[in-house]
């Protein structure tokens, strides 16, 4: 599904492929999937939900049944949190009134607003019709995936990572039980949309998801990824002036690119950019 791109990911490739399978071939799912991706930027959250979104829907993100908050810009203000809480829940209710099999998709819920998400609960949990009041349609949820993006549990995924390492554990031998609880732990404490949410007290969300910080073996396919996406067989000097940009920590080993592959592209643009400038004025 989304093998291509994804670099390092391999818990949360197969926890991810896993679980939708078995919720999509499920006619009679007993409540909405419900994921929530934890990592450092770069590592590949909002990729992997962009490829959900095309394998579900032919018009991918573009779909009417794709749904996208961004906790940072649709819910800036703590003090208006009772008024986003009455407008998402009437969104999320109207959308699935529309497709039961809709996709929610929350970004930087570390941005939102405390007590936020605890609107959700009644779409997330096991119950198979929701009622927003006494005069509302029946709305089926147990068919929709809901998923969150989130930095928070990151250092702890980070610094766990570079534990298993220090005792001689490799990458390849790290599973999901490695992390799920303290990334709960994490986002239960840190400040954002998942302080002390009932979220995740309810245990309504099913996976928490941990992607891996990458190292220079996955920034360097990502750097040929990017440099082979403009026509260009870069030279081992423009990987170096690349890999140069970006910050390894955290010390002292420096084993992880604190911002995955997140600034690669513009880096490798104006790399490309020159060396093209370059070529034709010594010729």
């Amino acid at each position: 599904m989304f093998t291509a791109k994804l670099y390092g990911q391999q818990i949360a490739q197969d926890t991810i492929i896993n679980a939708l399978r078995g919720h999509l071939q499920n006619a009679n799912s007993p409540k909405a999937l419900v994921m929530s991706f934890h990592g450092t930027p770069g590592t590949g959250k909002n990729y992997v939900t962009q490829m959900i979104a095309k394998a579900l829907y032919k018009k991918g993100v573009e779909s009417q049944y794709y749904h996208f908050f961004n906790g940072r810009i649709d819910f800036p203000l703590q003090q208006k949190v009772d008024e986003y809480k009455e407008e998402l829940q009437k969104i999320v209710s109207d959308a699935l009134k529309q497709c039961e099999r809709s996709l929610f998709v929350f970004d930087e819920v570390d941005k939102m607003p405390e007590g936020l998400l605890n609107v959700l609960v009644p779409f997330l949990d096991y119950n198979t019709f929701h009622k927003s009041s006494k005069h509302s349609k029946s709305v089926y949820q147990n068919k929709a995936i809901f998923i969150f993006l989130s930095n928070t549990g990151s250092t702890q995924i980070v610094q766990h990572l570079a534990g298993l390492w220090e005792k001689g554990k490799k990458r390849e031998d790290t599973r999901l039980q490695d992390f799920e609880k303290l990334i709960a732990d994490g986002a239960f404490s840190e400040k954002g949309g998942f302080h002390q949410s009932d979220t995740i007290l309810t245990s309504v969300i099913d996976h928490y998801v941990p992607f891996l910080p990458l190292e220079e073996v996955h920034v360097r396919k990502c750097l040929a990824r990017a440099f082979s996406e403009r026509s260009v067989t870069p030279k081992e000097d423009m990987i170096e002036e690349a890999l140069s940009h970006l910050t390894f920590g955290p010390e002292p080993y420096n084993l992880y690119s604190m911002a995955g592959c997140k600034r690669i592209e513009q880096k490798v643009a104006s790399i490309v950019y020159r060396k093209q400038l370059e070529h034709r004025i010594n010729n």
